[in-house]
């Protein structure tokens, strides 16, 4: 009897171990990208005021070997609606384009892998927030339009 309820808390501690290993580890599991914002903190080199028409959208992709220049095709709002926005192609990792603030936006990447093409998709919405007090004046600034379109290894 005693053997039985041993083999059974044991199950039970390593049923506990392993809720904590998940629980720790989930956040760098997750399909979350990390975006380069400080949440709460407003760059004041990026404060406009009066209130932009035009803000940059950031795309991340591979340039490799195979690879030295990347088509790729941006969208407002989902890719899947089809509504093109611009079309361009990247020859550095970080390519930036200005877009409406307040607006989702998806960017389609083509890359080659020997014969074949693989497509690489992404979005954010960048969104104009108003700030009082952050910065010496009232101003405008962006948060979001961060897309990541890179190859996975």
């Amino acid at each position: 009897m005693s053997e039985l309820f041993f083999l059974n808390s044991m199950k039970i501690q390593i049923v506990k171990i392993y809720a904590v290993i998940i629980l720790l580890t989930w956040p760098f599991l997750s399909c979350e990208r990390y975006d380069p914002v400080n949440v709460g903190e407003v760059d004041c080199s990026n404060c406009f005021n009066p209130r932009p028409e035009w803000v940059p959208l950031s795309i991340k992709v591979t340039i490799n070997d195979q690879n030295p220049y990347v088509p790729f095709t941006i969208y407002i709002g989902n890719f899947e609606d089809g509504n093109i926005d611009w079309v361009d192609t990247a020859s550095n990792a970080d390519f930036h384009v200005d877009v409406h603030p307040d607006q989702y936006y998806s960017v389609k990447a083509e890359y080659k892998d020997g014969n074949n093409i693989i497509y690489a998709i992404d979005g954010d919405k960048i969104k104009m927030n108003y700030s009082e007090n952050s910065c010496n004046e009232p101003c405008y600034y962006a948060t979001g339009g961060y897309i990541d379109v890179q190859l996975k290894n």
